[in-house]
Order: C-alpha cells, then sequence, then structure tokens
C-alpha cells in the first residue's frame, strides 16, 4: 500500500496545473457563494433592531420575518437562486472529474491539453455517472427518513435521539463512501477504455487496498484540517486568511492524492 502512496503523491506532485485549476475553481465558487450570503445577509442586517431599543421592537421583527418568508414569495427567489447554484455545481463537477482522470491517464501530454482533452472526450459519460452516483446516494434517503421522523417523534432528548440515529448514521456513511470509492473505479476504467465489468471485478479483487488507501489518505487529510483550525484559532488577521488559502491548496493535494493513488491501483492491476 505504501508504494501506491508515494506512487499516487509523486503523480499529485507533477500536476501543479490541475492543483491550480481546482483551486481557482473552489475559490471561485466560494467567493459567489459569499457574495450572495452577503447580498441576503446585510439588507437583513441593517433594518434589524439595535439593542439600544427596547425588547418588544426585535421581537416584532422576528414576528414580521416570519410572516413574510410563509405567507409570501419572498423566499422563493433566494431558493431558485440556490437551485441554481445547485444545478451549476451538477454541470462543471463532471467536466472537472474528466479533465482530472483524463490528465492522470495520460500524463505524457501538455498539461493544459490533456485537460481540455479530457473535458471534450469523456464529459458526456462522466456525467452519466455523476447523475448515476447522485441517484444511488439519494435513494437510501427513501428509506432512512422515516426513521428519523419515528426517532425525533418517540426520542425524548438529544443523547437517546443520537444513539437511535447513530448505526443508521454510521451506515449511510459507509455506504456513501464505498459508493464514491466504487465510481471512482468505474471512471478510471472509462478513461482507460476499459470495460465496467472489468473495473467492477478489479474494485472487489482489490478491495482491501482501496479501502486501506482511502482511509490512510482520510486520516492525514482530517488531520491536516485539524491542524489548519487549531492555526487559524491562535492567528488571526492576514495570517489567518493566507492559511485558509493555502489549506485550499493542501485540500486539493490530498483529493488528487487520493484519485492518483487508484489510478496506480488500477494501473497495476489492470496491465
Amino acid at each position: 500500500m505504501m508504494r501506491y502512496l508515494k506512487d499516487g503523491f509523486k503523480t499529485t506532485t507533477s500536476q501543479s496545473f490541475l492543483i491550480l485549476v481546482l483551486w481557482l475553481y473552489h475559490f471561485a465558487w466560494g467567493f459567489a457563494l459569499l457574495l450572495f450570503v452577503k447580498s441576503v445577509v446585510l439588507p437583513l442586517m441593517h433594518r434589524y433592531p439595535g439593542g439600544h431599543l427596547p425588547p418588544g421592537v426585535s421581537q416584532l421583527f422576528l414576528a414580521e420575518g416570519q410572516f413574510r418568508l410563509m405567507k409570501t414569495d419572498l423566499s422563493h427567489s433566494y431558493l431558485w437562486a440556490l437551485l441554481g447554484f445547485a444545478a451549476a455545481r451538477m454541470l462543471l463537477t463532471p467536466l472537472l472529474n474528466a479533465g482530472v482522470y483524463y490528465s492522470l491517464h495520460h500524463r505524457h501530454l501538455n498539461s493544459g491539453y490533456r485537460f481540455l482533452q479530457g473535458v471534450r472526450l469523456l464529459s458526456g459519460p462522466f456525467f452519466g455517472y455523476y447523475v448515476a452516483q447522485m441517484a444511488l446516494t439519494l435513494a437510501p434517503l427513501y428509506w432512512l427518513y422515516p426513521i428519523a421522523v419515528k426517532a425525533f417523534t418517540h426520542e425524548t432528548d438529544y443523547t437517546s435521539l443520537a444513539l437511535a440515529l447513530l448505526p443508521w448514521a454510521a451506515g449511510y456513511a459507509v455506504y456513501v463512501f464505498a459508493l464514491r470509492l466504487l465510481f471512482v473505479y468505474i471512471q478510471l476504467g472509462r478513461t482507460a477504455e476499459g470495460t465496467i465489468g472489468g473495473s467492477l471485478w478489479l474494485f472487489v479483487r482489490k478491495l482491501p487496498v482501496i479501502v486501506g488507501l482511502a482511509v490512510a489518505l482520510l486520516a492525514l487529510s482530517g488531520a491536516a484540517t485539524a491542524a489548519a483550525l487549531a492555526a487559524s484559532l491562535v492567528w488571526a488577521g492576514v495570517s489567518a486568511l493566507l492559511l485558509h488559502q493555502l489549506f485550499h491548496i493542501v485540500n486539493m493535494l490530498f483529493k488528487l492524492w487520493t484519485i492518483a493513488s487508484q489510478y496506480h491501483v488500477y494501473e497495476r492491476e489492470a496491465a
């Protein structure tokens, strides 16, 4: 397993163009969401009564807000905007995945060319895989929703509620984790012009190694996240901002490292 980790890390560090593209994508996405939230929150904050006014004024403000949300179409424009953000994300994610997987498989080509070539050649099937993955991810919620409602109805405190829902939440998390790994291999197989059956069989055969790699990198990513959060609590101002942006690059490295390590498993076993 260490060999795959080392090869994956070596491949990841050679993909500077991919890291830059992914970082710019996440930066632009976060900036757009920030502007949207700011456009909603700032007008409300300007209208919110200050602490120097009587408490009844604040209660009246909250009652008015509740009435406008429940009885008018005030929230419709915001909900449509959020739906538009979600739709844009669903359209862009398969395109990025296509460029990433093609770039990993064709490392001998020019970095910018292979990314765009991947988007051109693989965006169609990758969009289909993404839709299938989302459908399979959401499907268990049809059965989990009544269980959650029953738990909220019958449990009397938060501790018992958490204990009742914890096994179901853990099982769902494991399911989503395994499903994501499975689709990584389906996409690797499509990139290498292999068959879905061959990718599934390889996934089953090498499941312990695949899961071990994913868990190891997940643990390293979690440790890096914890260290960044701890440092942000100590530092403030410009240093915290720079650290936050640097952490996004580190996060991109871990995501690419995960896919690159799995790619080397696929490359070796499918050869």
